[in-house]
């Protein structure tokens, strides 16, 4: 795909670039004024309530009046017209597309305006991801995706100074964090709870330096800016077609004349607006969603709100109005040189009034979040394995890596991994994700193949429990690739139709293997056509860094009992040796967990909420607003689902709990992997039902003795951690409305609980909400049915169907009870087996003996990576250009979190790889659009009274001296290379 843009930069070179873009080509302001930069801009969801197709075509108007292509065409015209005049663009996905179909000449004019500042680029991603529910790896890929695209095209004319985060729903840490190390200046965002945004504006405190990390000092703050309302226009001054503003009716002959009432209601907004602010700068978004699709009504209207207003000035009035950017403003905000507040926390949840807590989504869709999620596993394993073997052909566009690239850029889209699209919207997402992990699929198999493995299946619906091919041949091979820099293990899981199995490893030698019976609830999945009533279960040890080792399996129709598990007796506690499970004897559910290092009384049990909702869509007053997509709104406490019968199962490697409920649409399996310090809880959840008009939001909760009080803590997209107080924020003084859905939380990997003596962690497989609503409690929903809209604009309620009947979601938590002191090593290391779990591929051995499978030319076993430190991950491999690769490392813990983990650690990059010889490397900002010496963010003078850790060395303070190959890694640091390399 790279090289494909670059001949389009080339296509375009004629238009010559100029280097009055960025800063430099501000519009000059006034002393003593009030500054009014006004900026143009358009919010182009990438998906909604109609497709990403739709909405660029401008298909579906009777859904909603929107195209993009329209956008793009109609500005550039109107730009050329007036060299003053701005527009901002921000989601890459919609502007790529529309670039790639322009004729030369209108590229050249394209390259000229944003040469020239007057065409910029903002945010610059693919899409604007959601925050709460997308995880830090899928956000530095669509990032980077959009960014190179930009810097590829436009060279640093296409650098994106600030970071746009206006429609999002909440606000993290850690994604503030990212663009830091991505070298934006400045961040906005519009979306923040009602009464924080109150106080802030009260205090005069919209915009502060946002210490973004725990451990990286100055190199993770970011200037951020709250807007003002919305990102709307001031009202009465949408001068857009979709809007009903009058317009600016400028001849005095005529009656409507308003031209003196326009401009008295601009400037009265301006000065109000300016108290909440410090500075002599305002910005004004003119704009809003999808807008400009006939730019030449905005601009003349614009034209004649800046001719007039500043006409006043010579009547004594202060205010100026100017066309501007939000880099524009960020620099005339960092050349007042005031000294701002700052902030520690984050902006999550949000709520936009007292009833309306935006915790919904992070559970909404919940099938989709995890198919999400496996894509991007998908993903990563796909570039690793192509970057290793070299098998794209990177002038092609798009190779077979970028189409689950793509899709999965898209799928961050705050409107797509979060669930609050509409019904085809969504299954058009899923839709790119299955075309998508196909096309990777074939990419991986030419790199087996290449590895000298025989052509390989997937299978892609194992979450069913249902393989064509380990059902339907007796004997198979399954490969076992890790994805991890280091050696693990892997209990593989797969279905077959035999009462026996052999399993034999690379050397011979008969792996230990057990048969779980499916349960019942899995057997009659809806749409589930699979024979398989029997799980081949064994453990892949040792698996090789980057690498695979396989696995011959013979299935046979007898009976080998020892393979088999039996029953054990209720009463009995369940161990593996490092974990014990004690069930009460009378209701059968869990008890109590023992560890090596902790013993705690836990009760977990499924619970459901009665969400707020009329299935006749019954009109609602403000308190009473409907649980739905977006909003999480329960009528009171969790309801229990009560146990309806408890069995245990024991074998040979596996233990397993199999509850079933009085509510036959909830079911679960906690099992005990042999020597694993982690209790497994397979859910599974649906058709929830709401014939009788009742939205239900089902959640799993955590029940203990852990006095933990009102304390709890979270993740912050999957990395930093962050503490969380129940009925309490940071920053101004909670209003207790809704005492369950304002105590929710994203949850994108873990929560846990502790005190001096215990720590109760959950990890999940997917997104989800979370909470702790007492001492010693934890809880988290796994799925949601609602009946009636919420109010937010997608216009339907949550309601996802299949075969005819409610939609069934399957799930995994893994439950972590340690000392406090072992917990951060326990969960950070589990996180990343779960999130960069090992990936399965088939081939059919029907006519081959295990001898002679052993002595055949395939590989066995394949190592791409020389294994790294524990705390080091590689969470990048990819082909960065012919002949180039991008490579990221990363510490995985966070300063004071273990005792040795937590050290800074050294790594040599030229070392790393097998089958590639790294010759020289470059170091980039970590969205790798450009060196990191290219990177020169802004400084500002603030307030704090946090705690901090130093930052990383400054880029232009580096010792040029030392080993190039060599980097050092500091708690919580990504480093960004690209490398030069020759295939060994």
């Amino acid at each position: 795909m790279w090289l494909e843009l670059l001949a389009v930069v080339a296509a375009a070179s004629a238009a010559p670039r100029q280097s009055t873009c960025g800063y430099e080509a501000c519009p000059a302001v006034k002393p003593g004024m009030l500054n009014v930069h006004l900026v143009p801009h358009t919010h182009d969801d990438v998906g909604w309530l109609k497709t990403v197709d739709q909405y660029f075509y401008g298909a579906k108007n009777d859904i909603q009046r929107a195209g993009v292509q329209y956008i793009l065409d109609s500005v550039v015209d109107e730009l050329v017209k007036d060299p003053a005049r701005r527009f901002i663009y921000v989601e890459t996905a919609f502007f790529w597309r529309w670039y790639r179909e322009q004729d030369e000449a209108t590229k050249a004019t394209v390259q000229t305006l944003v040469n020239e500042g007057r065409l910029e680029f903002i945010g610059g991603g693919w899409s604007m991801n959601d925050e709460a529910c997308a995880h830090y790896n899928a956000v530095i890929d669509q990032m980077s995706l959009g960014m190179r695209t930009l810097y590829d095209n436009f060279g640093t004319c296409g650098i994106p100074r600030v970071a746009w985060q206006i429609d999002p729903f909440g606000h993290t840490k850690e994604q503030v964090n990212l663009f830091a190390q991505m070298g934006f200046d400045g961040l906005f965002f519009a979306r923040i709870d009602y009464d924080d945004r109150k106080k802030r504006i009260e205090d005069r405190n919209m915009e502060f330096v946002w210490q973004a990390s725990h451990d990286q000092g100055s190199d993770g703050n970011l200037f951020t800016g709250v807007l003002y309302k919305h990102y709307s226009p001031p009202p009465g001054h949408c001068y857009d077609v979709n809007c009903n503003d009058q317009p600016i009716m400028d001849d005095s002959r005529l009656k409507d004349y308003n031209v003196n009432d326009k401009v008295a209601d601009f400037i009265e907004f301006s000065k109000n607006k300016s108290k909440a602010y410090r500075s002599s700068h305002i910005m004004m978004t003119m704009g809003d969603d999808f807008n400009y699709q006939a730019a030449h009504m905005w601009f003349k209207n614009l034209d004649k709100l800046i001719k007039y207003v500043n006409a006043r000035q010579a009547e004594g009035e202060t205010v100026n109005l100017l066309y501007s950017t939000p880099s524009c403003y960020l620099k005339a905000l960092h050349d007042s040189g005031l000294t701002w507040p700052s902030y520690q926390d984050d902006f999550v949840p949000y709520a936009s009034d007292p009833w309306a807590y935006w915790t919904g989504y992070f559970t909404s869709r919940a099938a989709q979040k995890g198919y999400i999620r496996k894509s991007n596993n998908v993903l990563q394993v796909c570039k690793q394995l192509t970057a290793l073997f070299q098998t794209e052909d990177m002038t092609s566009h798009p190779n077979r890596v970028d189409i689950l690239r793509n899709a999965m850029a898209i799928n961050q889209h705050h409107d797509a991994v979060t669930g609050t699209e509409k019904q085809p919207v969504a299954d058009d997402y899923v839709m790119r994700l299955s075309e998508g992990t196909e096309s990777c699929q074939q990419a991986v198999n030419d790199a087996f193949s290449l590895a000298g493995l025989p052509k390989q299946s997937f299978c892609n619906q194992l979450n069913t429990s249902s393989c064509d091919v380990t059902e339907g041949h007796d004997q198979f091979v399954v490969t076992v690739y890790n994805p991890l820099p280091r050696a693990v293990g892997h209990w593989v899981r797969v279905p077959v139709t035999g009462l026996s199995a052999t399993v034999a490893d690379g050397d011979g030698t008969v792996v230990e293997s057990q048969l779980s019976p499916i349960p019942e609830e899995v057997l009659r999945l809806p749409g589930r056509t699979s024979t398989a009533t029997y799980e081949l279960v064994f453990r892949a040890d040792d698996l090789p860094p980057l690498g695979f080792r396989s696995y011959f399996v013979s299935v046979s129709a007898s009976i080998a009992v020892s393979q088999h598990m039996h029953k054990a007796p209720r009463q009995a506690p369940l161990s593996n040796g490092h974990v014990t499970l004690d069930l009460d004897p009378a209701s059968g559910r869990l008890a109590r967990i023992r560890t090596d290092s902790a013993d705690v009384a836990v009760n977990q049990t499924f619970m459901w909420y009665h969400g707020y909702g009329s299935d006749k869509n019954d009109p609602w007053e403000p308190q009473h607003r409907p649980t739905g997509a977006y909003v999480f709104n329960p009528v009171a406490d969790a309801i229990p689902i009560q146990p309806k019968d408890v069995v245990i199962l024991e074998g040979p490697l596996v233990k397993e709990i199999r509850h079933s409920f009085a509510e036959t649409w909830v079911s679960q399996v906690t099992r005990l992997y042999t020597g694993e310090p982690y209790a497994e809880i397979e859910w599974q959840v649906g058709p929830i039902p709401t014939e009788d008009g009742v939205a239900k939001e089902v959640i799993s909760r955590f029940t203990s003795d852990i006095s933990s009080n009102d304390l709890f803590y979270t993740d912050s997209n999957g990395r930093q951690m962050m503490e969380r107080q129940r009925d309490r924020r940071s920053s101004w003084p909670l209003n207790v409305t809704e005492p369950v859905s304002g105590n929710y939380y994203p949850v994108n990997s873990r929560i846990y609980i502790r005190d001096a003596a215990s720590q109760l962690t959950v990890l999940s497989d997917r997104s989800q909400g979370g909470a702790s609503l007492a001492s010693g409690q934890l809880e988290l929903m796994l799925h949601r049915r609602t009946v009636q809209d919420d109010g937010f604009g997608v216009g339907e309620p949550l309601n996802e169907t299949a075969y005819g009947a409610g939609l069934v979601v399957r799930g995994r938590h893994w439950v972590l009870l340690s000392d406090p002191a072992e917990g951060a090593r326990l969960h950070r290391d589990l996180a990343q087996r779960v999130f960069m779990a090992p990936q399965l591929s088939f081939s059919v051995a029907e006519d081959t003996t295990v001898e002679e499978w052993l002595s055949g030319p395939a590989p066995k076993q394949f190592t791409g990576l020389n294994a790294l430190p524990v705390n080091v991950h590689l969470l990048t491999l990819e082909t960065y250009k012919t002949g180039q690769l991008l490579i990221r490392l990363e510490h995985q813990y966070e300063a004071g979190e273990d005792p040795e983990l937590s050290q800074p650690v050294e790594v040599n990059v030229q070392d790393l790889f097998t089958t590639l010889d790294i010759t020289a490397v470059e170091e980039y900002g970590l969205s790798a659009d450009r060196p990191l010496m290219e990177i020169n963010r802004f400084d500002w003078n603030y307030n704090t009274t946090a705690s901090r850790q130093g930052g990383k060395q400054e880029a232009g303070q580096r010792d040029t001296t030392a080993d190039l190959f060599m980097v050092t890694l500091n708690p919580m640091e990504i480093h960004t290379f690209v490398a030069d390399f020759q295939t060994l």
